[in-house]
């Protein structure tokens, strides 16, 4: 319990610590038929510098699932105009892997519910306006931590990093082959990608995040991912010091790929919509 806890802590402590644009949508690409989804497994390794420890160093790691599902159409107003939207859901449970699966404990689940615009949905880093695709615009949604209550979401935007996925929007990614096929955990299942690697750094005078990112881009999977593996890096300073002065606090590494794809995927969280 005492990793979930300290793993959850560090997460929150970046949410505070980010700059208030941030980085967030890299996780959906497309919309597939609704009532699909898509399941990832994989893992996440957090290592925090602490001289207080006889290497200097305490090392986490967690299994990971994520699924990612389209559970409903609803006509909603958007910008001004009625328009086709989405319901999204997102389930992350991280904990260690038992016998019947992973055991989040009582901090490693959170589920959450959205609302999304179709039109909003895009693959590229900027829209057609060159607003950049950094939050996932919302009309409505809720969220669930836990076995708590259930929660409105209150805002009109939902970040993804780095809460559900450590993935960024990358607004210049190399493309690394037009098509490979990466390897996933999803039995009897491959997929065509397009490989890219984004890499961005985050900064203001007394913090540092550095992104740097595989991702395998596909539109044979549900929302369009077939694998990522991201480390991301963080570091701080004095705020007057020199840039040079950054130092490392920790280092997240993150590798995900696709479990199983689903064709009949139904909504989890109960909500009065």
């Amino acid at each position: 319990m005492r990793s979930n806890i300290l793993l959850t802590s560090a997460v929150v402590t970046w949410v505070l610590t980010m700059p208030s644009a941030g980085f967030g949508q890299g996780l959906i690409f497309h919309l597939p038929e609704d009532f699909t989804g898509v399941e990832y497994k994989g893992e996440v390794e957090y290592v925090a510098v602490r001289d207080d420890l006889e290497d200097g160093k305490e090392i986490i790691r967690k299994e990971r699932e994520l699924t990612i599902k389209s559970v409903g159409r609803e006509d909603a107003e958007f910008e001004g105009t009625i328009q086709p939207c989405r319901w999204i859901e997102i389930k992350i449970v991280t904990g260690d892997e038992g016998a019947a699966g992973i055991d989040p404990g009582p901090v490693g689940s959170r589920i959450y519910k959205v609302l999304v615009p179709e039109s909003k949905v895009i693959a590229e880093p900027a829209d057609s306006t060159e607003v950049p695709n950094i939050m996932l615009p919302i009309v409505k949604g809720y969220r669930r931590s836990g076995e708590a209550e259930v929660r409105q979401i209150t805002g009109n935007a939902m970040g993804i990093y780095p809460t559900i996925c450590q993935l960024m929007n990358y607004p210049d990614p190399e493309v690394i082959a037009e098509a490979e096929t990466p390897q996933t955990r999803a039995t009897n299942l491959s997929f065509s990608a397009r490989h890219l690697r984004g890499q961005m750094t985050m900064e203001r005078p007394e913090s540092q995040t550095i992104s740097d990112a595989h991702y395998w881009v596909s539109r044979e999977v549900p929302f369009g991912l077939a694998r990522w593996e991201v480390t991301v890096v963080r570091k701080k300073k004095e705020s007057a010091a020199p840039r040079d002065s950054f130092t490392e606090v920790s280092t997240t590494k993150s590798t995900m790929s696709v479990s199983r794809v689903i064709p009949n995927a139904e909504s989890e969280l109960v909500t009065a919509q």
